[in-house]
Order: structure tokens, then sequence, then C-alpha cells
């Protein structure tokens, strides 16, 4: 581990492969490790304020992450009315996600499975945007996802939501972004529940294409597995927009048995940037995302 004490101001440029795109800032570096899983850093930016990357991709920034995180979590949790609502988040290092899955009093029960316990621990010290983890509500699981949902499927465990919070796939997250992943989270949620997914959206000159696809395997992208093999047979999307993500167009993804319309909040919440009308606006969809997305 290597901790940076002194200003190290520097233009960092995000390691986009296979996109041709990139991002360049001028930040301090403030803290950087290689963990068992991967490099693992923190930034200081004037304007944004601190940002943690992963193997050179940014994953959350002071300035936005609320964006994300909020919209990840309060389109399908006041999407729908529910009581007792038990929550599995797959990834969620920051702890971004359990925030904002902890405002909700009728959510009973949180598992959190993060792979690497050093993001965790270096998000809390540096970011500090995280749920509390000493909520009674909440078990964190570090160990890896993929081997999670295979026990969680054997033991008929079943959850209202998943929240798939997940970097590219590439490294560590790599083992969840297949088809088998696929099968066992869609036999992990119940039947009136919903799977939340999400990826950044370039669009080409010929089509649109998701990160996932651009930065690993093409075969490495759930939204495509989940639409094809209809593994939950129901999928629909919302869109938003997070400044730092290396696209202007940001997805979010809903698998489902029952196809519900999770369109219309069933109460009132006002988060920094969720609020009931941005919840209803988020579902209507450009007519290029119906012709190139399947939406």
């Amino acid at each position: 581990m290597t901790k940076i004490n002194e200003a190290s101001r520097q233009w960092w440029h995000e390691e986009t492969e296979g996109i041709a795109f990139t991002h360049a800032l001028d930040m301090t570096l403030l803290h950087s490790e290689q963990s068992p899983f991967q490099k693992i850093e923190i930034y200081e930016h004037e304007i944004f304020g601190r940002i943690l990357t992963l193997d050179d991709l940014v994953q959350a920034s002071h300035a936005d992450e609320f964006m994300y995180h909020e919209m990840a979590v309060h389109v399908p949790l006041l999407g729908r009315r529910r009581e007792n609502a038990e929550v599995l988040i797959v990834g969620g290092g920051d702890g971004g996600i359990l925030r904002e899955v902890l405002v909700h009093d009728f959510v009973t029960r949180v598992v959190m499975v993060e792979i690497d316990e050093r993001v965790v621990e270096v998000s809390k010290e540096y970011l500090a945007i995280n749920g509390d983890y000493r909520d009674p509500r909440v078990e964190l699981i570090i160990g890896d996802a993929a081997e999670y949902m295979r026990e969680a499927r054997r033991k008929n465990d079943q959850f209202d939501v998943i929240i798939l919070d997940l970097s590219e796939p590439v490294g560590p997250s790599a083992s969840v972004f297949t088809r088998e992943f696929c099968e066992n989270f869609s036999a992990c949620i119940k039947a009136d529940g919903v799977v939340l997914d999400s990826d950044s959206i370039f669009v080409g000159k010929e089509r649109a294409y998701f990160l996932q696809e651009l930065c690993g395997d093409k075969d490495q992208n759930l939204v495509s597995i989940m639409q094809s093999d209809k593994l939950l047979p129901h999928a629909a999307a919302y869109r938003s927009i997070v400044q730092l993500y290396p696209a202007a167009e940001f997805g979010f993804f809903l698998y489902s048995h029952d196809g519900y319309d999770y369109s219309q909040p069933i109460k009132s919440h006002t988060g920094r940037h969720y609020n009931a009308g941005l919840h209803k606006a988020s579902f209507a969809l450009p007519t290029w995302w119906k012709t190139n997305l399947g939406f």
C-alpha cells in the first residue's frame, strides 16, 4: 500500500479499453494501493471533490455519486408498494447504494456482497458516502458474488429487490458477467420482485453500444443476455445522467417475472437528485433506445 502525503497533482487519463474515448482530469493523488483484486486509488479534484477509481476507471465522486445511487435505489424501491422488503446489493463497495436503501423503513433486510474488503475500507476512510454497516438490518459479506448467488439459489434464498452495482467486466467483476450468474440471480428474485442493472451507453455511427461490451468480451453484457435469453421474461428501462461516467447516456434496466410498471412512485421522496417527477420522467425513452436497444 502506498499513501501519498504530499500533493501529487497530475493529469490522469481514464483507462478506457476498446472505446477510444477517455476522460482527462487534473487531480491530486491522495491514496494508491494494489489490493489482491485490483488497483484502488483516491484522487482530489478541485471541482468534483474526491474520486474513487478501480483499475483506472472512475467509480464514484463526491460531485455526482448521489445522482447514480439515488436513481438506482429509489426507482425500484418506490415504484411498487412493499412491506418488509428484502434487498440484495451485489458489489457496491463505496457504500452509496447501501446508504440510499437504508433510507426506507419498510426495508427490513439488506445483504451486501462485495469481493474486495479494501474497497469498502478505503471508501469509508476517504469518501465517507457509505450507509451504516452497523445497522441491524445489514449483513455485509466479503466474498465472490458469483459463488454467493450459487449458494443462495441452492438454499432458495429470495429477495424483493436485487441491485447489481458492478464495475466493468474486467478484473474481479469478470466472474459475474456470465449466463450462469444471470440464471442464479433470476432464481433468487421473488415472483413480484425486480432486479436492477445499469450501464453507460454510447451511440456510434451504426448502432448503440453498452460500456460492458466495449470494455470486456462482447458476450459479457448482462443486458443483452437478459433480453435474448429471457431468464426473467420482462425487461424495462429508464435513463439518467451521471456526469463523470464516460457517456452522456446512462441506463438503468429492470428485469422481472411479472412485467410490473415501475414508472409511477407509490409515495413521495425527495433526495439531492431524486424526486417523484424525475422518477416518472426517467421512463420517457428516446426513439433510438427503442430501435437500437430494444426498449
